[in-house]
């Protein structure tokens, strides 16, 4: 039978080991990436390492030549001690002297060589790597970006990948680094007197001890920490993003207690790893303690038998502490690798997210007349109850102007996605000029085929840029023709500063109008044979709508034009409708009369 009593005293050491524990999400905006070992992420990234293997080699050496000099400095200590002022005589102490400057110069330019190199060979890395999992975020397929929070990627891109040069190259060097030193001081101090040395070692055991339990608090902290990070991030970048709905609706207060709530979140963890230092350091000290205590008898007995002279003694304590410093640099190597580990697994989770591939033998378009064709085709996307496309069959002729119309969720921005390879068709055929696309390189079909999205992109520049964006190396004069052609010429010329006005973040100083025109220029710009405008009249007044519809119309010049739209404006324009029903088409379009 268990007494009150009893059960408080069990329940105390709980009590005390949750106050080393972060505090868990009920509610978490961004969820945790799988764990991994420390020997699966070497194992994951020694790839990216491989290239610098020579460099990191040299600076292998520049950290074993420290742990070399600083014996060396600590047995001319022992000389002077035992040849100069223990019998009080100036003699050797010129060439001691002398030694000892050009110890200090040597161990200045090894230090500042490996100081550099170790920089260096971190920032090649880091930089290789983001730019590596960039592309590869960049290359994720439309609605994989859209399942993902822009804030929470961002955090991963910049700090979680710092986390990997932390892992496989800072702390390789620092634990290199650490084991040479180690190895030096040790081998200096077994030959100095190997049993002073043997009592030294007691605090090794006690010290990896330590350093194996907190390094499993370190990593639970340290992945709440960055999970925390992430969703600040994302609530920050979504907030900001839509500041603009936030104080239209009065939600100012709820959106700043949102931002509060994840950086107190942080706050907490931080505290919790504080606890876990204050907590890890003591022991560490106490286990230093002892084995200096332990040297210090020996050595006070070694000294009354003449085993070992004062210089000796002094040589070996100054050898000791050296010794410890490198002990106490592998103790906090665990913790730190398990704290850069919660990043790593962040950012392994981001690249195990697969890219869309080429089929192997696939073959570039070329030719292209504008024949599209969906024969049968089901999507699905990942983690849908429904399909977003369900035996959809349409064809379009070469120049042809057609409008897909269907209410919301029919698939329009669906089949944008299929025949921009943006997704596969789960069944069914996708075919451009009666090639499937399945059998052609994403790049030669997107040359072929340009998309204006729904929700219109623009980048923080100059309107010329923006236009320019759809073909590099276009000139000035046919970024202003396209410009003419798509009806934005003349409230560009207008703006203060024309065509070398600066656009704002996303467009935002521009109407959506405005932006509409300039996306459809880029487009036009860029010539491709077939043009799918995505509800390109969107938000826009009728008169705005048909004077974008007719520059479409008018400036066609034989391409190949599907509008998907549910504006009567646009309907005024196109060759004929095609109408999409439960994620499928009607297979008895709709003609309608031609407004050109």
């Amino acid at each position: 039978m268990v007494t009150t009593e009893g059960a408080g005293l069990q329940a105390r050491p709980r009590r005390v080991l949750a106050l080393l524990r972060p505090e868990r999400d009920t509610a978490p905006i961004v969820g945790e990436a799988p764990p991994m070992t420390v020997r699966e992420v070497a194992r994951r990234f020694w790839p990216d390492v491989r290239p610098l293997r020579g460099w990191l080699l040299l600076l292998v050496v520049l950290l074993a030549a420290a742990p070399v000099i600083a014996v060396l400095e600590v047995l001319l200590f022992q000389r002077l001690v035992d040849d100069v002022l223990v019998p009080a005589t100036l003699g050797p102490l010129p060439w001691i002297a002398g030694l000892y400057v050009g110890l200090s110069l040597l161990s200045a330019v090894s230090s500042g060589l490996d100081d550099y190199l170790s920089t260096w060979v971190s920032q090649r890395f880091l930089v290789g790597l983001r730019t590596q999992v960039f592309g590869h975020v960049l290359g994720h397929p439309s609605h994989v970006q859209d399942r993902s929070r822009l804030g929470d990627t961002m955090s991963r891109l910049t700090s979680d990948t710092a986390a990997v040069e932390s892992f496989m190259i800072g702390n390789l060097a620092t634990g290199t680094g650490a084991v040479l030193r180690l190895a030096v001081y040790a081998g200096a101090l077994f030959w100095l007197q190997w049993q002073l040395a043997l009592a030294s070692l007691i605090a090794a055991p006690l010290l990896w001890w330590v350093a194996t339990y907190f390094s499993r608090l370190v990593k639970d902290v340290s992945r709440e920490r960055r999970r925390r990070a992430g969703s600040l991030s994302a609530i920050t970048e979504e907030r900001l993003a839509n500041a603009t709905l936030v104080q239209t609706c009065n939600r100012e207060a709820d959106a700043i207690a949102d931002y509060h709530r994840q950086n107190v979140a942080i706050a907490r963890a931080e505290l919790v790893g504080a606890r876990i230092r204050a907590v890890f350091l003591p022991l560490a000290d106490l286990a230093e303690l002892l084995g200096t205590l332990a040297v210090i008898a020996l050595g006070t007995w070694a000294l009354a038998t003449d085993r070992l002279t004062l210089g000796g003694l002094m040589a070996f304590l100054a050898l000791l502490v050296q010794c410890y410093a490198p002990l106490r640099t592998l103790g906090n190597l665990l913790p730190a690798l398990h704290s850069a580990t919660a990043g790593v697994e962040r950012m392994v989770e981001l690249l195990d997210e697969p890219l869309p591939q080429d089929a192997p033998g696939a073959r570039d378009l070329t030719g292209v007349r504008g024949a599209v064709t969906l024969e049968g085709v089901r999507v699905r996307y990942t983690g849908a109850a429904r399909d977003a496309l369900h035996g959809a069959t349409l064809r379009v002729e070469p120049g042809e102007l057609v409008a897909l119309v269907g209410p919301s969720g029919a698939g329009k921005s669906t089949v944008a996605r299929l025949l921009t390879k943006h997704v596969e068709p789960t069944a069914g055929v996708v075919r451009l000029d009666g090639q499937d696309l399945r059998d052609l390189t994403a790049r030669s079909v997107r040359d072929a085929v340009t998309l204006v999205p729904q929700e219109t992109a623009l980048l923080d520049d100059t309107i010329a840029a923006n236009i320019a964006f759809g073909r590099p190396g276009a000139g000035r004069l046919e970024v202003l023709e396209a410009a003419r052609r798509a009806d934005a010429d003349g409230f560009v010329r207008a703006l203060p500063q024309g065509y070398d006005t600066r656009v704002g973040q996303r467009g935002r100083s521009l109407s959506g109008g405005q932006r509409q025109r300039v996306a459809v220029a880029r487009a036009l710009l860029r010539d491709a044979p077939v043009l799918f405008l995505d509800e390109p009249t969107t938000g826009l007044d009728a008169d705005t709508s048909r004077r974008l519809m007719t520059a479409i119309a008018r400036h066609r010049a034989g391409r190949t034009v599907i509008v998907a739209t549910h504006d009567p404006v646009a309907l005024e324009h196109v060759d004929r409708v095609i109408h999409l029903e439960d994620a499928g088409l009607d297979t008895q379009p709709l003609a309608a009369g031609s407004g050109r």
